[in-house]
């Protein structure tokens, strides 16, 4: 069952303490192999020769709690958790109401006696994936958790964590408080506890793929915050997955619940994240296993291009962005220790918050990712800030920050739509339009062409000199990649740029349709050549 259909069926049966959500035929007769790992690990269960031994009573299945999930409709919210029961041959998965579970409601379907139906609960509450995470049954858990204390124990050590010099280093450091709000969610990502997961990018936006200091500058802050490493990755650089394809980002096991930094490299890579945080956005999905989340760590994307603001949150990176100083480096990673240290705390703190907030009448009005930016910066302002006048500074950079950022992202919308409508009247850089070049010497003086091609007029533009024609309208050479991706996201460039030979020298070229012109028409030129079959 995908997640649209647990979502109408169990809208549909609100009702009920316990719906069956189906029932599976596995290939493989034997119980879950980690599922036997934590009964292995437990002091109430054993399994024995396809059964099971509770306490005093042998039974021929074992049970976990596999998930959860939240409905909210107009008028309630209501919570599940979803249960799965294991026979030799068999397995069936249902939706219990958490409201009913204490009162151990039976299960329809399955010939169970009430103390076979108490085991199953206990066996939820004993062998959960949440209860494994918190006691440390699993190896790839307990190795996070002991490289954090490793790592917030190593960054205490640089002395105490100064309040007042924390705020001076937000005032003067725009990139401190975001890399902060990103190590915090990618800390609690992994948390089994952590149930309304946060399906979102969080993406930093670099002033051009030229900007090689200012990046250098933001993988600095990432590196002095990154308490969640691995003590066997590479210390001078956070971990970095360039994503040149249209296949999903593949993670190393090491790489699961760390902080990790992709970099989409064209557009099918980008396309690719923004399809899969949709997929996950559809529905509000609540689960404990990790491996139904979307991505192994959390998002954090560094791109030149702007994505949508319904599946991402985006940090536009200042051109001035400077190199952290050794004292404030030091400050910085004593509060990312202060932070990682009361993960579990941080976990609980965005559920709840969260949860109040799917029931509050004017929730719509916020899109999820400014959801959880803004309980994290409640976290962080709780968790590092003891002093009210501290307090009150900070909620006055993080407003600031949050009004430079809407600000910065509409003006960049702005600029680029801008860009667009310009290049859509061609009467408005009629000078710019030449007859088809003949020569390589014509054309390294041509901006723009008309040209047909399969039949069907276009206007062509020299990649060389794109970017001068896109100054006119006031685009800066850092947005001319985002126009012309907005160019293709509304339809009015050609799918492929168009492949044209000059003196026997091919090149690529992007190309408009008359037809998505201002009047579908292009202002007149001296006759020049039309579609010749050397293209």
């Amino acid at each position: 069952m995908n997640k649209e259909e647990l979502i109408r069926t169990l809208a549909a049966r609100a009702a009920d303490a316990v719906v069956l959500l189906e029932k599976i035929w596995p290939d493989n007769d034997a119980f879950p192999a980690k599922l036997c790992d934590r009964v292995d690990a437990s002091d109430y269960f054993i399994t024995n020769r396809g059964a099971v031994i509770a306490s005093d009573l042998r039974v021929p299945f074992l049970a976990e709690q596999v998930g959860a999930v939240g409905i909210s409709s107009a008028d309630v919210h209501t919570r599940w958790k979803i249960v799965a029961i294991y026979q030799s041959d068999i397995r069936f998965t249902y939706a219990v109401r958490t409201t009913a579970w204490d009162k151990k409601p039976r299960f329809p379907g399955l010939d169970l006696s009430d103390r076979e139906v108490d085991i199953v609960y206990e066996m939820c509450d004993t062998l959960s994936r949440n209860r494994a995470y918190i006691e440390k049954d699993f190896s790839t858990e307990k190795t996070l958790f002991a490289d954090i204390l490793s790592n917030t124990h190593a960054a205490k050590l640089l002395g105490a964590f100064d309040e007042s010099r924390f705020i001076e280093l937000l005032q003067n450091d725009p990139l401190a408080l975001p890399v902060l709000e990103a190590v915090l969610l990618a800390g609690v990502w992994s948390e089994s506890t952590l149930e309304s997961v946060p399906n979102f990018l969080m993406v930093f936006a670099l002033p051009n793929a030229q900007a090689l200091s200012v990046r250098e500058n933001l993988e600095d802050h990432f590196h002095t915050v990154d308490l969640l490493r691995s003590p066997s990755a590479p210390f001078e650089r956070p971990l970095t997955l360039r994503l040149e394809n249209s296949q999903p980002p593949v993670y190393s096991p090491a790489a699961s619940g760390r902080l990790v930094l992709l970099e989409p490299i064209g557009d099918a890579p980008r396309k690719l994240l923004i399809d899969t945080i949709e997929q996950h956005s559809r529905i509000r999905l609540l689960t404990s296993n990790a491996e139904a989340r979307p991505f192994a760590a959390f998002p954090i994307v560094i791109s030149t291009h702007t994505f949508p603001a319904a599946y991402a949150y985006t940090v536009t990176v200042p051109k001035q962005a400077r190199a952290l100083r050794e004292s404030d480096a030091d400050c910085l990673r004593l509060a990312a220790a202060k932070l990682l240290c009361c993960i579990s705390g941080a976990a609980g703190t965005l559920n709840e918050a969260i949860d109040d907030l799917a029931g509050n009448p004017h929730a719509y009005r916020l899109n999820l990712p400014e959801r959880w930016i803004t309980i994290a910066r409640q976290f962080i302002r709780h968790a590092l800030l003891t002093n009210e006048n501290s307090r009150a500074a900070f909620d006055r950079i993080s407003g600031e920050a949050e009004r430079v950022a809407k600000e910065a992202q509409l003006s960049r919308a702005e600029t680029i739509d801008k860009g667009v409508a310009f290049l859509l009247e061609p009467e408005r850089y009629k000078d710019a339009i030449h007859p088809r070049p003949q020569s390589l010497e014509e054309l390294a003086e041509t901006t723009a062409f008309e040209y047909t091609y399969q039949n069907e007029p276009l206007l062509v533009y020299h990649p060389d000199r794109f970017a001068g024609l896109l100054q006119r309208a006031g685009v800066g050479p850092e947005l001319v990649e985002d126009v012309v991706q907005a160019l293709k996201d509304r339809s009015l460039c050609t799918s492929e740029k168009v492949k044209i030979n000059t003196e026997g020298a091919g090149r690529r070229y992007l190309a408009i349709p008359t037809k998505k012109f201002i009047n579908s028409s292009i202002p007149s030129i001296p006759a020049g050549n039309e579609e010749d079959n050397n293209v």
